[in-house]
């Protein structure tokens, strides 16, 4: 997603890599996550020592570890500490935290998770902290949380039904990056109603949009090599969409997804999707225009540094000009 105001500072993109996860939980992690369900913390032995959480191998060894499950905490006391100021929405609380290992009573080894302490000032190594389970729970690491020990108070949780099994997540990376700034300036070009292409200094060919270098030729191009290209072109191939289901995906209904030759430019562009020209008078050769979003509604979050997805975000949709087709023949040494 790129953001950023039209005319200000280079936009950043901020990117969300997310799926869901799921697995059985096999011998050890399932009667783990069972007892947080059931507002118990458990631990395994492993020699001497108990581990919490529980592993299935022997850390020192890596031997196979039979289970012998240990009930541990639910006091225990901070090793160390670091203090969650800005929380992002996968994070426990909403608000500031900590993460700490936390040696709970009776183990051997640190379990880091999250203390809802109000306040960095709360927080010291050494500490003492007691589990506090959640009102719902689902065999989850995140049933429970911990709060400083003076915070605690006396709480009855009900077991739940069957052993927990299975263990759903969602494993998600968000991260930002700048766009580079032939990118940005294609970015700002649509902001404002133009589409910006790059001319090769060497060959001619104009590119949109620009990749800040001519691939073919191998020379960079510069700002001095933006020239703009039209909002109109013509259909060079296409693909009819039936969507399938699976997470995040939002189609639900057939639609059009196109490579356009942009009059003025010598190469396509890419991944734009058509929802009003009828599947079966789609064509090559079809001369199509593009109809600008108002400038308030333009939104350039599809674009990024490698990708071009985000034409719909500038685009209200395409119409056919009403020119005649252009012959498939002349589109062949375009279709690179």
């Amino acid at each position: 997603m790129a953001t950023g105001p039209p005319g200000g500072e280079t936009p950043t993109l901020t990117n969300v890599v997310e799926y869901p996860y799921t697995r059985t939980t096999g011998p050890v992690l399932g009667p783990f996550l069972t007892g947080l369900r059931d507002g118990r913390i458990l631990g395994g032995r492993c020699g001497g020592r108990v581990l919490c959480p529980p592993l299935e191998y022997d850390p020192g060894t890596a031997a196979p570890l039979p289970f012998d499950p240990v009930e541990v905490g639910p006091g225990g006391t901070v090793a160390s500490w670091t203090w969650v100021a800005e929380p992002t929405r996968h994070h426990p609380f909403a608000h500031p935290f900590a993460f700490a290992l936390i040696l709970l009573d009776g183990a051997d080894t640190p379990l880091p998770h999250a203390v809802d302490a109000g306040a960095p000032e709360r927080m010291s190594t050494g500490r003492r902290v007691r589990a506090r389970f959640r009102d719902e729970r689902r065999g989850a690491i995140t049933d429970l949380y911990f709060v400083p020990e003076e915070d605690a108070a006396p709480r009855r949780v009900e077991p739940g039904g069957e052993p927990v099994t299975i263990t759903e997540h969602l494993i998600s990376l968000e991260y930002r990056e700048p766009l580079h700034p032939h990118r940005a300036r294609f970015v700002q070009g649509l902001l404002e109603g133009r589409v910006i292409g790059q001319r090769s200094p060497v060959s001619g060919r104009v590119y949109v949009p620009g990749r800040g270098y001519d691939q073919l030729e191998r020379v960079p191009m510069t700002e001095a090599d933006d020239v703009p290209v039209a909002d109109r072109g013509t259909v060079g191939s296409f693909t009819r969409i039936t969507p399938v289901r699976y997470y995040g995906q939002k189609e639900t209904e057939p639609y059009i997804r196109a490579s356009i030759l942009l009059d003025g430019s010598d190469a396509p562009i890419t991944g734009v999707d058509v929802r009003t020209v009828p599947a079966g008078e789609f064509r090559v050769g079809m001369r199509l225009r593009a109809v600008w979003r108002p400038p308030g509604e333009r939104d350039v979050s599809g674009f990024d540094n490698r990708a071009v997805g985000g034409w719909e975000g500038v685009f209200e949709r395409w119409e056919p000009t009403g020119e005649p087709d252009a012959d498939p023949r002349d589109l062949r040494e375009h279709a690179w």
